[in-house]
């Protein structure tokens, strides 16, 4: 139990808050991963450690000089964990909308097409596959965003960090370089 002479009064948080916020951004700018800051931008973490550190600011205990941020680059920290967590079980958790394309997906494979309709919408697949597997990975990723995923350029750019002038580029050179891919395949069927 904190002691009560050492805990500081909840107003006097925005003070010390403030006075440590430039260092708090720095931070977190240095310790969040590439990984992590294409879907979290650092002033985004600064509120989120603001809201957490205000919660916990009772249990603090003032132990001399730098005891605040040192106290408060750890509830940062634990920001920077949670985030990174939530964006990992987001990519191994599929959507709910993707689970319903691959329901719709097994019920058409187990409909009514012919064997030899089955096997060519399986190469044509195969072959969509194998020429997005070959575009680099921002043109690839932007790509399915958009023609799979049915995002707008703008949730993209978001979502990528990048401008949508920048997603639209993207897009172009990944549509591009699908044609002359998938132009020089059929070319050899």
């Amino acid at each position: 139990m904190p002691d009560p002479n050492l805990t500081p009064a909840p107003d006097a948080f925005d003070a010390r808050f403030a006075d440590a916020a430039e260092r708090l951004h720095l931070y977190l700018r240095v310790r969040t991963g590439q990984a992590l800051r294409v879907h979290e931008d650092s002033l985004d973490l600064v509120q989120e450690a603001y809201v957490a550190a205000r919660g916990a600011f009772a249990g603090f205990e003032d132990r001399g000089d730098g005891a605040f941020v040192r106290w408060l680059c750890r509830v940062a920290e634990n920001c920077i964990r949670a985030r990174a967590d939530h964006h990992g079980a987001q990519k191994r958790r599929p959507p709910a909308e993707l689970e319903r394309v691959s329901q719709l997906l097994s019920q058409i494979a187990a409909g009514t097409i012919g064997p030899a309709t089955r096997a060519e919408r399986q190469e044509q697949r195969e072959r969509l596959a194998g020429a997005l597997a070959e575009l680099p990975r921002e043109e690839r990723e932007a790509f399915v965003m958009r023609h799979f995923e049915g995002l707008e350029l703008d949730v993209i750019a978001e979502r990528t960090g990048s401008s949508a002038t920048s997603v639209r580029r993207l897009l172009g050179r990944a549509s591009l370089r699908l044609g002359e891919r998938l132009g020089a395949l059929e070319g050899r069927s």
